[in-house]
């Protein structure tokens, strides 16, 4: 009997989630990947990301810098794992149960960047975007592109392909 009680809670906050996120008008709907790193809230576009994996073993390269954590063999391809936060504001990330690895899409590179903890898909209302943050952290400004607010929390718009675009992500070797 508490299964079933159980289970008609996941219906009924399932069915809430739909409710919300169709009230909000297609056009008007921005959608991507929420993640956390640095005690602060981020969601990159949905094209930025190919997936999203718990963190695998890896195998260290030497003569790296230290936020390059080394390669794991992915479903057969080699992956190559960057400690996001350790790259933009060098701060290890706070790898735990709830961290997570989010693989680029690039045609030239299969790269994943580990973050403290990774939300899922969230949806923001484009009328609650702004195009400058004052708060975000000065070596997080290159690869952010404003912020969404949301329940009195910024989510700042990070743009994982413009990591491909810096000299010191693509080149790691010290």
């Amino acid at each position: 009997m508490a299964t079933q009680g159980f289970i008609e809670l996941l219906r009924l906050a399932d069915r809430g989630k739909k409710r919300q996120v169709s009230q909000i008008d297609p056009e008007q709907r921005w959608s991507g990947v929420a993640f956390e790193m640095l005690g602060q809230y981020f969601v990159a576009p949905l094209g930025d990301v190919a997936e999203v994996i718990y963190t695998p073993e890896w195998t260290h390269v030497p003569n790296t810098k230290a936020w390059s954590c080394g390669i794991a063999n992915i479903r057969g391809r080699l992956l190559s794992i960057a400690d996001l936060p350790a790259f933009v504001a060098d701060q290890q990330s706070e790898v735990g149960r709830f961290g997570k690895v989010m693989c680029l899409t690039h045609p030239e590179h299969y790269c994943g960047v580990m973050v403290d903890q990774v939300f899922g898909i969230q949806h923001f209302n484009k009328q609650s975007y702004f195009k400058k943050s004052k708060d975000l952290n000065g070596q997080l400004e290159p690869y952010c592109q404003g912020y969404f607010m949301d329940k009195n929390k910024p989510w700042h718009v990070f743009m994982l392909r413009d990591l491909f675009n810096s000299q010191q992500f693509m080149n790691p070797s010290l």
